[in-house]
């Protein structure tokens, strides 16, 4: 009998010691995936930023919890900074239940974000127009719903509105030098930006692997853009792939690439490299 007990502790600690290693080595994959397009990147000619998004989350109820986040972004490498962003968020469960894979929650937020332009020809190359910042109101609300798989699988659509106010403000403008583009002419009069707004439809379908004695949970993603003042037409698409590393019960970091379409033909795909931490009270 005891030969059996043993026997059966040894197989128990066998079996999870290799489901430890398959999945350390199917982290390490991700992992690797992530740094070799990073690398790939690095080596082309197209848009590469990195962004850095911190968050701290608080359960106000079982079903209830807050956020606020802040997130610096850069563009073309770390040539200069594009955008700062602060916001936040309040998340209600609206369905789970003990036995069921099915879940479902609502989610809405605000965010400010203040957005950074370098200096430009005109779409005309007749005026030269100064570097500049834009200030944004962003308010969103969503719908999600998941369901899990084969024990650490799941698979979830979000649906989101999000609407997006560009505040008004004047830039300064000169007239471009015929023989030098990168040389200002004459004074213009200033050119007025923002005043507008935009409104979209944000559709993703993702899916992670999460188990309660792993720290990994790698994820991938794909979300879809719809123009909303333009009857629902397709404006973008974001592929996204990573992994979030629970490092205790409190402390959350992650990272993971982006790689966005972008529907117009004059605009460069775009490729975003960001790492996450987050802090639950």
């Amino acid at each position: 009998m005891q030969f059996f007990l043993i026997f059966f502790v040894f197989k128990q600690k066998n079996l999870f010691f290799h489901t430890q290693i398959a999945m350390k080595r199917s982290v390490l994959l991700i992992l690797t995936f992530i740094c070799s397009c990073i690398g790939s990147i690095l080596l082309a000619d197209d848009d590469l930023g990195f962004g850095l998004e911190l968050e701290a989350s608080k359960k106000i109820s079982q079903n209830l919890k807050v956020a606020v986040t802040a997130e610096p972004r850069t563009q073309e490498c770390i040539d200069f900074w594009d955008r700062f962003s602060v916001g936040a968020d309040v998340t209600y469960r609206i369905y789970k239940q003990k036995n069921s894979p099915w879940q479902l929650s609502a989610n809405a937020g605000y965010q400010f974000i203040d957005r950074y332009k370098p200096a430009h020809l005109s779409s005309s190359g007749r005026n030269w127009i100064t570097s500049h910042w834009t200030t944004r109101h962003r308010g969103f609300a969503s719908i999600k719903g998941s369901y899990q798989f084969l024990k650490h699988w799941t698979v979830s659509l979000r649906e989101r509105y999000q609407y997006t106010y560009t505040v008004e403000g004047n830039v300064a403008r000169y007239y471009a030098n015929r023989t030098d583009a990168d040389k200002n002419g004459a004074r213009n009069k200033d050119k007025i930006v923002g005043r507008t707004d935009r409104q979209v439809m944000r559709s993703r379908l993702e899916v992670s692997w999460g188990r309660k004695r792993s720290p990994w949970e790698p994820f991938v993603n794909v979300e879809v853009f719809n123009d909303l003042k333009d009857g629902f037409a397709y404006d973008q698409i974001r592929y996204g792939i990573g992994t979030d590393y629970n490092l205790n019960s409190k402390n959350v970091i992650g990272l993971s690439y982006r790689y966005k379409c972008v529907n117009e033909a004059d605009k460069d795909n775009k490729h975003m490299v960001k790492a996450n931490y987050t802090f639950k009270f």
